[in-house]
């Protein structure tokens, strides 16, 4: 039996190592598999902005010969689910208040009732309050008469993504021998896309 020098059997076995890596690469040349490719898509539908306030009663106040005044909270609830990244404001107006009862009394003017105060809104769900881009109490003051449409909050651009809430004070003058009944106003709330 004739000796194998050990530098000849380390060559050869590398010699079959590049003919075995040749022959792989022959055989996957030759029967590779063909790669496709497709998609998985899905679609997120745009929804809805709402703003609400929920009803308020303002209590009683007995009958007088002077201006009497009547306080109370709304409770505003501002929702974005509409996808858009827009932000948003929201407008609050009064009607007059519309007389109900026996005695001949006469509707109340928008004019009385005043938006004394603006609360920060407060996240109940969603993006949270990031200053200076909202939500948040608009710039310029919206405390005064809600005759007139009044900005009470906003959001801006990629901003107020969630549910808020805030609390807007007001009050009512009741002038001087206003007749006994029931006085309603009706509350407009708008909410308008964009800052």
């Amino acid at each position: 039996m004739m000796a194998v020098h050990p530098l000849r059997i380390k060559h050869l076995k590398r010699l079959a190592g590049i003919v075995a890596a040749f022959a792989m690469s022959a055989i996957l040349a030759g029967g590779a598999v063909a790669a496709s490719t497709s998609s998985v898509d899905t679609k997120v539908i745009s929804g809805t902005r709402t703003a609400t306030i929920a009803n308020l009663s303002l209590g009683s106040v007995n009958y007088d010969h002077i201006d009497q005044t009547m306080s109370g909270t709304l409770v505003l609830t501002v929702d974005d689910k509409s996808g858009t990244n827009a932000g948003w404001h929201v407008l609050v107006q009064i009607s007059d208040f519309v007389y109900s009862g026996s005695y001949g009394g006469s509707d109340l003017v928008a004019d009385n009732f005043v938006l004394t105060s603006a609360a920060d809104p407060v996240k109940i769900a969603g993006q949270g309050v990031t200053p200076p881009h909202g939500p948040k109490v608009p710039t310029t003051s919206p405390v005064g008469t809600l005759k007139s449409a009044r900005e009470v909050v906003e959001a801006g651009v990629n901003h107020g993504k969630g549910t808020y809430s805030q609390n807007l004070g007001v009050q009512l003058l009741v002038p001087a021998d206003t007749a006994a009944g029931t006085y309603t106003g009706t509350l407009t709330v708008t909410i308008v896309a964009g800052p």
